[in-house]
Order: C-alpha cells, then structure tokens, then sequence
C-alpha cells in the first residue's frame, strides 16, 4: 500500500495480530476491504482503546480489548473496528 501521507498511517480495521494472521489468513486482513488511512493522532486514540481494560465493551476486568477482540470471529471483530471508528472519531470514547 505504500506509505499512508504525512500525518497519517495505516489502521487495520481487523487487526494483525498473529492470532488473527493465523485464523483468518493474511489475505483477509491486509486488503483494502481491512486496512484504511487514518490521521496519525486518530489512529493512536483508537490503538489506545484496543489496548485498554474496559469492562464496559467487553464485560471483563483483565482482559484488554485487543485480547478480548482476540476471541471473537472475524465478523465480530470487524463489527467492532468499525464501531471503535466510529465512536473515536465523534469523541464518545
């Protein structure tokens, strides 16, 4: 894909975790239908979110989203992403 532009890098909407590389393939994760442009600032808010304990998203006081993510199905994961987008960039998380 290149380089993402000044200010901006490249967000997995699934993420590319190992895990995630070894389940889903990493045909269905590094594509343009899973990796979009984000301004640099938007995208760490939401690697920050993913790496946050948050009971209120995943009913769980240890577990980290990301590791919660880690669990669901491709499906779920990218229902996620999008929700997490959505909600990060109009400042509800």
């Amino acid at each position: 894909m290149g380089p993402a532009g000044a200010g901006k890098q490249w967000h997995h909407i699934v993420e590319q975790t190992p895990g995630n590389v070894e389940r889903f393939g990493p045909h269905a994760l590094h594509n343009t239908d899973n990796v979009i442009r984000l301004d640099a600032r938007l995208h760490t808010r939401i690697s920050g979110i993913f790496s946050a304990i948050r009971r209120d998203l995943t009913r769980s006081s240890t577990m980290t989203v990301r590791q919660w993510l880690s669990t669901q199905p491709f499906e779920e994961q990218r229902r996620f992403g999008m929700l997490a987008l959505e909600q990060v960039m109009k400042g509800a998380w």
